[in-house]
């Protein structure tokens, strides 16, 4: 088996009572597996009656929170009752694996961590992207991908990466090309079977790249092909709200982000900095956030054809994130909130991508 992560995956390790931002406080529902549930009924003592305790019976049993959404199984020096008393084993098999994830397409697994943790998201924004590639002896998971269409994704994802990774191009230039890609990708997958892979050829080439820039010739002309998205990338306040209203009419599990979204709401008449050339030359914060979202996302959509509205989703976290840091500013990006708030809740994900 192949195995494709970015080289900072394996550099994570958990902060555990360090965490500023603990998993354990999010909010989500965690689905107790089976094989877990047979371990906590051997559980000894009072510490394994507090385990046992702490999960809600049912068809999907479920880890208990209390009324602040707070994991019942929570110590107060940040760590894991269960964990502290029975070791790493004692972790259900969700609560083991985040914030890693994986995917299998047939010989190559891909992993990667959400930067919903804080200490992933800080791995992921501090250095510039690059691969880690493996081969071990495990066997290869049968599929029925469409080999055809996986292929084109596979190598239209690789070309938006590297896009993304010229760090001495301006932001908007990388986001105009990367989204240039994406819609001739999609004539493709729609049916127009050249627009695929001629979009790729005439992309990953300087001078094809320059054609398509010249099309554009600056910002406020590329942002005006995306519906809705001129007037936010010249930092229009009310396009912002706009947007910030969109994703509050989500599901929200924290009162800091629906504070954050009401906050950039009533921003009347503020502006932050427009989405142009000579106001966006060091935004590594964001390009290296949309890196790891199209990496994660992109490939999704071997399953059903719909890569542009993957992209867009993707675009539409990192904006807003840019926008409520410059607006709405605290101690941490607003990226990584926007990435607990919408990735672990597939409702979410599938309102964006509608």
């Amino acid at each position: 088996m192949k195995h494709l992560a970015p080289e900072f995956v394996r550099a994570f390790a958990c902060a555990a009572g360090r965490c500023p931002d603990s998993c354990c406080r999010a909010g989500w529902q965690i689905v107790v597996d089976d094989e877990t549930l047979e371990k906590y009924e051997s559980l000894t003592g009072p510490d394994g009656d507090r385990v046992r305790k702490a999960v809600i019976s049912g068809q999907e049993p479920m880890l208990r929170q209390d009324e602040n959404q707070v994991c019942v199984l929570l110590d107060p020096d940040g760590l894991c009752h269960a964990q502290k008393c029975f070791g790493h084993e004692a972790l259900c098999r969700v609560c083991r694996e985040y914030p890693r994830f994986h995917r299998e397409f047939g010989n190559l697994t891909e992993h990667g961590i959400s930067l919903s943790c804080p200490t992933a998201f800080s791995l992921a924004v501090s250095q510039k992207p690059a691969w880690d590639e493996w081969e071990d002896e495990a066997p290869i998971v049968p599929n029925d991908l469409d080999p055809e269409r996986y292929l084109l994704l596979r190598e239209g994802r690789a070309l938006a990466l590297d896009l993304l990774n010229e760090e001495s191009r301006p932001l908007w230039e990388r986001l105009a090309l990367v989204w240039e890609l994406a819609e001739r990708l999609q004539s493709g997958l729609d049916g127009q079977k050249r627009a695929g892979p001629l979009a790729c050829k005439r992309l990953r080439s300087p001078i094809g790249q320059k054609a398509a820039l010249r099309k554009m010739q600056h910002a406020s002309r590329f942002a005006a092909r995306m519906p809705g998205w001129e007037r936010l990338f010249r930092g229009n306040a009310g396009s912002l709200a706009a947007l910030a209203a969109r994703f509050a009419g989500l599901e929200i599990l924290s009162p800091e982000w629906r504070e954050g979204l009401e906050a950039l709401r009533g921003a009347n008449g503020t502006r932050c900095a427009p989405l142009q050339e000579e106001s966006l030359r060091a935004e590594k914060v964001y390009a290296r956030y949309l890196w790891c979202s199209l990496y994660k996302y992109w490939l999704d959509a071997v399953d059903d054809g719909r890569l542009l509205p993957r992209v867009r989703r993707s675009f539409d976290m990192t904006l807003l994130g840019r926008a409520m840091d410059q607006l709405v500013p605290r101690n941490r990006s607003w990226l990584q909130r926007i990435s607990r708030e919408i990735e672990h809740c597939e409702e979410n994900l599938e309102a964006l991508l509608n």
